[in-house]
């Protein structure tokens, strides 16, 4: 009985150890939690960090902790620079939170939007102005000597040293910073941006994501740096899948689209990276990089990892071309195979052996499909100049070929002169016209309305050429409509556009795409524009018409000023 009692009296007071064991640790917890330091609970936001994470506040101080005192109209300024900071308008936000600044001289939101704002376009190669120096010395000093020995003084500490070149110094502020103050967004971002500067990729991915999530999936830098980190790591399949993501939030983000034209490329699909450049360029005419990757189009390299070689689409292309050139030598009445090698020639971008082949082709069979639209992609480029090694009869050759191109009107349309692109001065009488265009192609539709037409399979073109009363050329309307039955367009753009747009491109250079416009009453433009000091183009679909694209050429001089988007429909559709 006694022994019993015993265990029964050794049981409850396990029990009770256990139970005041438990009671102290959660005593222990609480009072952590209270007096322990000060966490930051992030959100759940894709490619952040973990759903439950948290990060040391550290000595980070509230920058908006002034903000709600303010008049609303100060509050909605300060929105609005922030606005235009993440869509990249770096000038206009500065002059924003800069005016502020003038104002309320100790608002540490504005001083810190507007530094930052400076250190960014420095960074970025924008040549700050002697005003904008002395004004990013004063706030920067100002903002230092409020927070001394802090991870904010740390972070404008080693942005003023990176600014002056020292790049290892500025790393290890960076790091320091991050340490001080771990819940600093920009001090987060920028040690991430280092890192990635120095290829550790890892480290900087880390960085980048923590960003992301104290910025609560704001910051459209940060998308930028960890899609670029997965890019230059070589994990593609990542880096493409936070470059839609991104893209989805920030849709003319430029660095975001220039990476999926970068993708696009790698797989490939070279008329959709160009249309991506071309995008870029509509709204960003200055961004270099996306100037260089619309020039460079074909010749981009996935990168590599390892010690692995990738190889562009040139490469691959030759190698292509290096294994069908002896089959067509071997088949040379096999035409489907010599297509594969002008294809082959096409994507390496050797233009003149690639129209060499489709030339070959057409002579066998002039009805060939779709070869003479072969043709008129392979002759994108000019004929090479004239070498001083090639001799006086080869000189003559191609000065006999040359006068018989130009002793006659043209009845047919080359490269240069399709969609329109008469090689005619606006202004020109009829009688210089058609010397250079045969008459015999046109009929007349109209008093000084002249219209040819001509099938390219699988398109018919309609060209029609407007005179002025004084009989003086001024407007060319172009429509083109695709007759194959087979167009997929669900969700893209259709085929027929974005193939002409290319082609007007190569033509007239890289143009301004509008994106989808709705013009009322269920009219919807999608289109692109290009404009000289004499010439204005555009080159339109209505979205609900996949088969049909139509174009305007006008002498400037002849169109109303002020005109709108909208307004050219009725231009567009009037033959």
């Amino acid at each position: 009985m006694s022994n019993s009692n015993n265990a029964a009296r050794k049981a409850a007071y396990l029990f009770l150890t256990l139970c005041c064991g438990a009671l102290l640790a959660f005593v222990g917890f609480r009072v952590y939690e209270i007096y322990g330091p000060s966490k930051v609970s992030v959100p759940a936001v894709p490619y952040g960090l973990p759903v439950g994470s948290t990060v040391l506040l550290g000595d980070a101080p509230d920058f908006n902790s002034s903000v709600t005192k303010l008049p609303v109209q100060v509050q909605t300024e300060l929105r609005r620079a922030a606005e235009l900071s993440r869509a990249g308008a770096l000038s206009s936000a500065y002059d924003i939170y800069d005016g502020v600044v003038v104002l309320y001289p100790d608002l540490l939101n504005a001083i810190w939007g507007g530094v930052n704002i400076l250190f960014d376009m420095a960074t970025n190669g924008v040549a700050l102005t002697e005003n904008q120096k002395d004004r990013l010395a004063l706030l920067t000093g100002k903002l230092q000597g409020r927070y001394p020995g802090t991870g904010l003084a740390a972070y404008l500490e080693s942005r003023v040293v990176y600014m002056a070149g020292n790049e290892s110094a500025s790393l290890e502020l960076a790091r320091a910073a991050t340490e001080k103050a771990p819940s600093l967004t920009q001090a987060r971002l920028w040690f991430g941006e280092l890192l990635l500067k120095n290829s550790r990729s890892i480290q900087a991915a880390g960085e980048l994501k923590t960003a992301i999530s104290l910025s609560n999936g704001d910051s459209p830098r940060a998308y930028e740096l960890l899609a670029e980190v997965y890019h230059d790591s070589g994990l593609l399949d990542s880096c493409s899948a936070v470059v839609e993501y991104a893209l989805s939030q920030f849709p003319v983000d430029a660095k975001l689209l220039l990476l999926q034209g970068y993708l696009k490329e790698y797989q490939g699909h070279f008329d959709a990276a160009e249309k991506i450049y071309q995008r870029i360029l509509a709204f960003q005419p200055d961004y270099a990089e996306a100037r260089a990757a619309a020039a460079t189009l074909g010749e981009k390299s996935p990168p590599g990892s390892g010690t692995g070689v990738a190889l562009s689409p040139q490469d691959r292309a030759q190698i292509a071309c290096d294994i069908l050139l002896p089959l067509v030598e071997k088949y040379p009445e096999n035409l489907p195979l010599r297509e594969a090698l002008g294809r082959a020639y096409l994507k390496g971008r050797q233009f003149d052996l690639a129209r060499m082949q489709f030339q070959e082709i057409k002579k066998a069979d002039p009805e060939y499909p779709e070869i003479q639209l072969r043709i008129q992609e392979a002759s994108i480029t000019r004929p090479a100049p004239i070498s001083k090694t090639d001799g006086l009869a080869a000189n003559l050759n191609r000065a006999i070929d040359s006068l018989r191109g130009t002793s006659g009107p043209a009845t047919t349309h080359d490269f240069s002169s399709m969609l329109g692109h008469y090689l005619v001065r606006y202004g020109a009488t009829p009688r210089e016209f058609f010397k250079k265009y045969s008459i015999s192609n046109f009929r007349p539709v109209a008093n000084n309305v002249w219209q040819e037409s001509f099938y390219i399979a699988p398109y018919m073109h309609t060209y029609t050429v407007v005179f002025d009363s004084l009989n003086h050329f001024r407007q060319v309307h172009v429509v083109v409509v695709d007759s194959s039955s087979n167009s997929n367009h669900l969700g893209v753009a259709p085929e027929v556009f974005t193939r002409l747009l290319k082609q007007n491109s190569r033509i007239s250079g890289i143009g301004n795409s509008t994106g989808e416009t709705d013009c009322g009453d269920g009219l919807v433009l999608d289109a692109a524009v290009w404009e000289t000091q004499d010439n204005f183009e555009m080159l339109a679909r209505v979205v609900g018409k996949p088969a049909e694209v139509r174009m305007v050429r006008f002498d400037k001089s002849a169109l109303p000023p002020g005109l709108k988007l909208c307004d050219y429909a009725s231009y567009l559709n009037r033959y």
